[in-house]
């Protein structure tokens, strides 16, 4: 759950846990474009969207990637886990 915080000058920001992280880079990395921690695209001076660097879709892939990967052991880790999410 994404958590909006407000600075002591009074601006307000928007910070996300890893799984909201992730859901937010693999939406920038399928339009190509960046993206604000509230869904919204970012446009530069002129008013143009702005599109992703090389750099940053590597990044985004590598961060999905590691994701990934870090779920794939715990699984084989934890065969037997059953995610608790309240519902019966």
């Amino acid at each position: 759950m994404a958590v909006t915080v407000k600075t002591k000058r009074g601006k307000n920001f928007t910070l996300l846990n890893p799984s909201e992280k992730g859901t937010k880079y693999a939406t920038e990395l399928a339009y190509g474009v960046a993206l604000t921690n509230d869904g919204e695209q970012k446009f530069d001076k002129k008013g143009n969207a702005i599109k992703l660097t090389p750099k940053q879709r590597a990044f985004r892939a590598r961060f999905l990637q590691a994701q990934k990967d870090s779920s794939k052991a715990f699984k084989h880790s934890h065969p037997n886990y059953k995610r608790k999410t309240g519902r019966r």
